[in-house]
């Protein structure tokens, strides 16, 4: 069979080639920590008071942000495969806890309907299948049409606010299969997303969360984290 390489399109025994692979920016945990709460660059960016502890594969500019559309506009399976072996693989070394549970930030009916996936479910599938972690689907709802990339910060956490709430059983059947105290003391998720941008979206979810179940820890899983003009780590790209 003859493979092509998703990003520069030249013969390659894998999706990615490996010159594009190392034209990507990733972060490395021996150089930026397991959680980029606490590394500047990152933290300093995004709205985090609500989760505990964030992992990002790399950041949200060529080549990664092809990968990215590829998965999130054109149904690319492979490249949605890649995306999550390289967040398993490269992170490793990182020191977090295992999660009990993956939760894919939802998208609305319509857009569901529109697209026929939700992206960061199938991130989450292939993360699943490769680490063994249940991922439950249904445990958020997103209503109405709007889109956020195109508002501005503050835009973003109003419409956050109107559009998600929890779904009313949530993640109570994975708490009680735990064995845990009904508010969710010793239990860990992972909410899954494919680009973090400002961050407003996990951090409303996880603030509902945090509402129904004061003791859970949460984690966020990014594919990619899109840094703001003039980033320093853009220099490093």
């Amino acid at each position: 069979m003859n493979l092509s390489c998703l990003l520069c399109y030249q013969a390659s025994p894998t999706p990615v080639c490996h010159w594009c692979e190392d034209d990507i920016f990733f972060f490395d945990a021996t150089l930026h920590g397991s959680n980029l709460l606490q590394y500047g660059p990152v933290a300093g960016h995004v709205k985090h008071n609500q989760y505990d502890t964030l992992s990002v594969l790399g950041l949200h500019t060529w080549p990664m942000s092809s990968l990215v559309h590829q998965l999130k506009f054109t149904h690319s399976l492979t490249a949605g495969k890649v995306l999550s072996n390289w967040f398993v693989h490269k992170k490793r070394q990182c020191t977090l806890s295992v999660p009990n549970v993956l939760l894919p930030v939802p998208i609305s009916a319509w857009r569901l309907a529109t697209r026929h996936y939700n992206q960061a479910t199938l991130l989450c599938e292939s993360i699943s299948n490769e680490l063994g972690i249940p991922v439950n689907q249904s445990w958020a709802k997103r209503k109405g049409f709007s889109v956020q990339h195109h508002l501005s910060k503050i835009a973003r956490a109003e419409n956050a606010h109107r559009v998600f709430s929890l779904s009313d059983w949530c993640i109570d059947s994975e708490i009680t299969a735990a064995q845990c105290k009904l508010n969710g003391s010793g239990f860990t998720v992972a909410i899954v997303d494919d680009v973090l941008t400002t961050g407003v979206t996990v951090n409303t979810l996880s603030k509902r969360l945090k509402q129904r179940y004061p003791k859970i820890q949460i984690q966020v899983w990014a594919a990619a984290f899109t840094p703001p003009p003039k980033s320093s780590l853009l220099q490093k790209t």
